[in-house]
């Protein structure tokens, strides 16, 4: 029962983890479309564009299904609006005032607060998933296997 519980809260975490790597790529897919939506000039700029449009919003889909909505789409959004605001200043020379530049410190900081505050979602959330399978019954039926594994160990000891 314990490894089972082991292996399910891995696969578990590993989801999670898929999900903000979703949310952060889709977020830097993000500030390149939205840049090519002002600086394309020609056909195939649209296209890629297009295409990283696609990428960004099927990264974000991918995440919600793994995180929490709210939270997901705020980094997404974050870092997109971040990412957009500091490459218009440092890669297209954008004049900017101290003003500007604080406030996006403060969603930057925004951002990384709602991402270390889903920790504490992320625990609930596991409490409630374990309590989940416990109502499912997969704690009796990991305790079944368990048996039917150790008697055919035993079984093949002798």
């Amino acid at each position: 029962t314990y490894t089972i519980k082991l292996k399910f809260t891995s696969i578990l975490r590993k989801t999670m983890k898929l999900g903000w790597f979703c949310v952060i790529l889709g977020g830097i897919l993000e500030i390149f479309w939205v840049s090519g939506l002002k600086y394309s000039t020609s056909l195939l700029a649209y296209i890629i564009t297009g295409i990283l449009v696609f990428c960004s919003f099927s990264l974000m889909i991918i995440a919600t299904k793994k995180i929490e909505v709210s939270i997901a789409y705020a980094v997404f959004v974050g870092i997109g609006a971040a990412g957009v605001a500091l490459s218009e200043i440092v890669v297209f020379g954008a004049s900017t005032s101290p003003l500007q530049l604080t406030f996006i410190a403060l969603l930057i900081l925004s951002v990384i607060g709602l991402k270390l505050a889903s920790k504490e979602n992320d625990k609930q959330d596991l409490k409630v998933i374990q309590e989940f399978s416990h109502d499912l019954g997969i704690d009796t039926i990991a305790q079944k296997l368990e048996t039917l594994e150790s008697s055919q160990t035993k079984k093949d000891s002798k």
